[in-house]
C-alpha cells in the first residue's frame, strides 16, 4: 500500500461515503502505480460496511468514469477475481468536489459496456483477505488512519442507509466539459510534483477524433479494444496515430486499419521500429560517391573481385584511372567492410602493390604503375597464393 495513494483517497470528494470507503480498500489492495487490484467482494462489501450489491455497483462506476480499468476479468474458480488497475493520476484530481460529477457527466457520453454476466464468482470470496461473519451493513466505526493530520469523525465513516445511487443522468453541460480540463488547475497540496504539467486522461472520445474514419468502426468492438489500453498508454496511442498512418501508407498498404484492431494489436508500439527499418533501408539503398584509390574504392574493388564482376572491376579502374568517383550503393559498401575486413596502407611505389599487381590483372583489374606520395589499401603485403618466407600470404579475406 502507498501512503501517497491512501492520502489521495482519504481525501478524494465522491459524493459518497461507500464510494470513499470502497476506494480506500481497493488503495489498500494495490501497488504504488495503481496495478494489481485484485478484489474480492465480500471482503470490500465488508470493510466498507456496505452490502455485495453496493460493492460491485461501486466497482462498475469506478470503471464507468475511468477510475479503474479490469485488465482481465475473473473466472469461475473460489480466488479467481476480476484483475483491476486504477488510475492514478484522476485518483490525485479527485480531491476537488466538482470533479467527480463532471466525471459522471463524461461517462454518459463515452460509457463502457456492461458486463451482465458478471457475478460473485468473478470476484471470489476470500481472495482479498478473510471474511468474518458479521452482518454486511454493520457499522464497524473508524476503521482508517488519517493521513498526515487528515481528520475524518467516526460519523464520516459510517455509512447510512442511503447507499451509493447510481450514475446521475441530470448533470449540466458545463459540468461534462469540466472532465476534460483536469491539466489546467494548479499543483496543490497532497498532489504528486509535476502533476498540473500533465495532460488530461485520454479518452474514447479523444481517439474517435484522431483516429482516420473511426466513426465507420463497430463501436461497441472499439469501446472494447480501447478499455484493454493501459491507462499510461492511452496517449501514446493517440499520439502515435499520424506515425503509424504514415509508416503503413510508405509500405504499400492501401486499405485501413480498422480501429479495435489498431488498439488491440498494439501497434503504435510498433512505429518507432519500423520507421528505423524504413530509414536504414532507405539509407542502404542511398548511393555514395567513392573517389578513385581510395580506402573505399580499394574495399569496392576486392570486393567486386570476390564476386567475380569482372565488368565492374574493369569500370572501377578506368573510372580511378580518369581521376572519376564511381557510385556504389550505401550498403554495398557496409557489406564489402564487413566481408574483405581492416585494410593496410602501403607506399604506391613499394614492393607490396608490385606483388599485388599481377593478381590483380588476372582478375580484371589492370592496376597502373603509380608515381608519387600517397597509399594504397590491401588486405596483406602479398596476394592469395604468393607465401612469404614463414609460409604465410598475409591475405585475411
Amino acid at each position: 500500500m502507498s501512503a501517497a495513494l491512501l492520502g489521495a483517497a482519504m481525501k478524494a470528494k465522491l459524493g459518497s461515503r461507500t464510494r470513499k470507503l470502497v476506494l480506500i480498500k481497493l488503495v489498500d489492495c494495490c501497488h504504488e502505480d495503481g496495478t494489481h487490484i485484485y478484489p474480492s467482494l465480500a471482503t470490500v462489501a465488508e470493510d466498507a460496511e456496505c452490502s455485495i450489491v453496493t460493492a460491485r455497483r461501486t466497482l462498475k462506476e469506478f470503471v464507468a468514469v475511468g477510475l479503474l480499468r479490469m485488465v482481465r476479468e475473473g473466472g469461475a474458480g473460489r480466488r479467481s477475481t476480476n484483475h483491476y488497475e486504477m488510475d492514478v493520476d484522476l485518483l490525485f484530481r479527485l480531491r476537488r468536489p466538482e470533479f467527480w460529477p463532471a466525471l459522471e457527466a463524461a461517462a454518459l457520453h463515452d460509457p463502457l459496456p456492461d458486463n451482465d454476466d458478471e457475478d460473485d464468482s468473478s470476484h471470489a470470496q476470500g481472495a482479498g483477505g478473510a471474511v468474518n461473519a458479521s452482518p454486511p451493513c454493520e457499522t464497524k466505526g473508524n476503521t482508517v488512519i488519517p493521513y498526515h493530520g487528515d481528520t475524518l469523525s467516526s460519523g464520516a465513516l459510517r455509512v447510512s442507509s442511503d447507499e451509493t445511487q447510481p450514475l446521475s443522468r441530470t448533470l449540466k453541460e458545463s459540468e461534462r466539459e469540466r472532465a476534460h480540463e483536469r491539466g489546467d488547475t494548479p499543483t496543490s497540496e497532497g498532489e504528486p510534483a509535476g502533476t498540473a504539467e500533465v495532460r488530461p486522461s485520454a479518452t474514447l472520445d479523444d481517439f474517435r477524433k484522431a483516429y482516420p474514419h473511426a466513426g465507420a468502426d463497430e463501436q461497441a468492438a472499439l469501446a472494447s479494444a480501447w478499455a484493454t489500453v493501459p491507462f499510461g498508454e492511452r496517449w501514446a496511442a493517440i499520439d502515435g496515430i499520424p506515425g503509424f498512418v504514415s509508416e503503413r501508407k510508405a509500405a504499400g498498404y492501401a486499405g485501413r486499419l480498422s480501429g479495435p484492431k489498431y488498439l488491440s494489436g498494439f501497434n503504435w508500439r510498433h512505429v518507432p521500429k519500423q520507421a528505423a527499418d524504413r530509414a536504414l533501408a532507405q539509407a542502404a539503398g542511398a548511393f555514395v560517391e567513392i573517389k578513385g584509390w581510395s580506402r573505399e574504392w580499394w574495399l569496392m574493388l576486392l570486393a567486386r573481385i570476390a564476386d567475380g564482376q569482372r565488368q565492374k572491376i574493369s569500370f572501377s579502374v578506368q573510372q580511378a584511372d580518369a581521376g572519376k568517383s564511381i557510385s556504389v550503393a550505401a550498403g554495398d559498401l557496409t557489406a564489402a567492410v564487413k566481408r574483405i575486413g581492416e585494410l593496410q596502407p602501403y607506399r604506391c611505389d613499394g614492393p607490396e602493390i608490385d606483388a599485388w599487381r599481377p593478381w590483380l590483372g588476372a582478375k580484371g583489374a589492370r592496376i597502373p604503375v603509380f608515381k608519387g606520395d600517397f597509399r594504397v589499401f590491401l588486405p596483406g603485403a602479398l596476394p592469395p597464393g604468393r607465401k612469404d618466407d614463414d609460409g604465410d600470404d598475409g591475405v585475411t579475406f
